[in-house]
């Protein structure tokens, strides 16, 4: 038995490469820009935790977004995608998004599909002034 998702849209993802990336042999960190592989369009179902919210921090105000994505693992393997840290997302549904997935968790673990049979893919916003939301 699959899991069903709520009202699920078109949520479209833009995988990290990290063959085509180009590091700094000393910092061991991305230089300028990181590798990104095709779109892949999966369906999945959103919900906005913080949607643009200001917060506090001891290094002063931040405005960001928070949210996750949850995904049935058989669309993810129909679309020969693993989710990984730093993907990111470009659409969910007709809105334009730039956010990146920051935490992957594992749920629904049916005993007829051997283990976990949902990802709850988490994402951040981490540049609010570059990001249109229709």
């Amino acid at each position: 038995m699959l899991p069903r998702l709520i009202h699920p849209v078109n949520v479209t993802i833009e995988q990290i490469d990290r063959a085509a990336t180009h590091y700094d042999e000393d910092a061991r960190e991305p230089i300028q820009t990181v590798g990104r592989g095709s779109e892949k369009i999966i369906p999945g179902q959103i919900s906005w935790v913080e949607q643009l919210s200001l917060s506090m921090t001891k290094a002063g105000a931040s405005e960001n977004s928070r949210g996750y994505v949850l995904f049935r693992k058989v669309d993810l393997d129909a679309a020969s995608v693993t989710l990984q840290i730093n993907d990111r997302i470009l659409k969910m549904g007709h809105v334009e998004t730039d956010v990146y997935i920051d935490e992957l968790k594992w749920m629904g673990h049916y005993p007829d599909q051997n283990g976990p049979a949902l990802v709850r893919a988490y994402f951040v916003d981490r540049q609010p002034s570059r990001q249109s939301r229709g």
